[in-house]
């Protein structure tokens, strides 16, 4: 399938998305017939956010947010409540035994994206610890306990806790880094470009700068007032929700104006940004992301590593490399936008973990999903992409190429600090 054809999809599939989305939020979709919602539609937590932030000390804000988590979350599966709270709290992860004794080379910020916790950043902290940088990762207000928590607080509060986490990181050590996914990439953006003497350099994996449905994301803040859910569905598994309120997505847009505004304040990011996302992927919109990059990167040790699963006619340049996404060995055969930062040893998401996405009508067929749902063995790709004939496929949730990942990361890291 040629990039062009690949682009067509997409952007059919983005299409069909805001139509269903549209429909969904004019049908009314939080309860049926009168009934009650459901306590996941019923906000509890974070109606304090400001007092959760990490300005002090971090330790005490995990302990803190931790416990919000225990008076507030709905487990996935009540008889692992426990065990799930502690993969989806914030974290710190002090750096490896291995480095050298005394303060480590930096503290890296990990900010996670929308709906998600801070388990989908624990791969990428491992690795930072590997590299002698201290991870800290947060939980971003609203998540972690119920969907409707998100209804109770704004991108502001994202954006405070993250410049908490900074300059409280910044107190400590000379070396600041943030790195987030999705919309948390997105975050650190904003935060790197109002703090530039604070952050000394950026990450952004699958980052949400641009999106493939600006549309929706434009009006959520009005559909909002008479329709507050986009998604209403229950959760598939522990470390995210299912259930999206439609302000959830109207904070979302309010975070890409405010990076916009913030960039343009600074004429462009002035530290090192390294960006890795997938040509295959389905949420954001690559070529906006590129040309965001392009116009905004004013520091020489910038790159952008972009996954393909077509081979490229042409790659623009140096600055962005063009990297294989198939894995033969491991089935993969493209990216998704849940994959690039996950490693295929993650317990949950990796190759051997239980947890499977196989997707939904109208995107994939009954028989697909039911395939996927019931196969022994799984090809991984992204959104539109096929396994071999006569084999079940599933969504891609890791990246069999984490460990070259982390290696550039790694490069990327020691023109920042300069360490040999």
């Amino acid at each position: 399938m040629s990039i062009q054809s690949q682009r067509f999809d997409r952007a059919s599939t983005a299409a069909i998305a805001i139509c269903i989305a549209l429909a969904s939020l004019l049908s009314g979709c939080a309860s049926r017939d009168g009934a009650a919602p459901s306590s996941e539609l019923v906000s509890s937590g974070w109606k304090n956010a400001p007092a959760l932030a990490p300005v002090a000390d971090f330790d005490a804000y995990v302990a803190q947010v931790t416990q919000e988590l225990r008076l507030h979350r709905l487990p996935f599966d009540p008889t692992m409540a426990d065990t799930e709270l502690g993969w989806v709290a914030p974290l710190r992860i002090l750096s490896s035994p291995h480095c050298p004794v005394g303060r480590p080379r930096g503290i890296a910020i990990l900010v996670h994206g929308l709906s998600d916790t801070a388990f989908a950043m624990r791969d990428l902290a491992v690795s930072l610890s590997n590299l002698c940088f201290e991870s800290r990762v947060l939980l971003l207000p609203g998540h972690g306990t119920r969907p409707a928590d998100l209804m109770v607080v704004d991108h502001e509060d994202w954006l405070d806790h993250v410049e908490a986490a900074v300059l409280q990181a910044g107190r400590e050590n000379e070396v600041v880094v943030i790195a987030g996914f999705s919309l948390g990439a997105a975050l650190a953006v904003t935060v790197a470009a109002e703090w530039p003497g604070q952050v000394d350099a950026v990450i952004g994996l699958s980052p949400a700068y641009r999106i493939e449905s600006p549309l929706l994301a434009r009006q959520a803040r009005w559909i909002a007032a008479f329709r507050p859910w986009l998604r209403s569905g229950p959760r598939e598994e522990f470390a995210r929700y299912e259930a999206m309120p439609t302000r959830g997505i109207a904070s979302t847009s309010a975070v890409l104006r405010a990076m916009d505004a913030s960039v343009r304040r600074q004429a462009g990011l002035q530290m090192p940004w390294l960006v890795v996302q997938s040509e295959d992927d389905e949420v954001v919109d690559v070529v906006g992301n590129r040309q965001f990059f392009a116009a905004n990167a004013r520091d020489p040790r910038s790159t952008f590593l972009n996954y393909f699963s077509v081979q490229p006619g042409a790659t623009p340049g140096e600055r962005v490399p063009w990297l294989p996404a198939a894995d033969a060995t491991l089935r993969v055969v493209g990216l998704s936008h849940l994959a690039v930062h996950i490693s295929p040893g993650n317990p949950h998401y990796g190759v051997l973990g239980k947890y499977r996405n196989c997707g939904s009508t109208p995107f994939r067929t009954e028989d697909e999903v039911r395939s996927c749902r019931q196969a022994e063995r799984l090809w991984y790709g992204a959104g539109g992409q096929s396994p071999p004939a006569g084999e079940a496929g599933a969504r891609a949730t890791f990246n069999p190429h984490y460990p070259d990942l982390e290696r550039r990361i790694g490069a990327f890291l020691d023109q920042v600090d300069g360490s040999p």
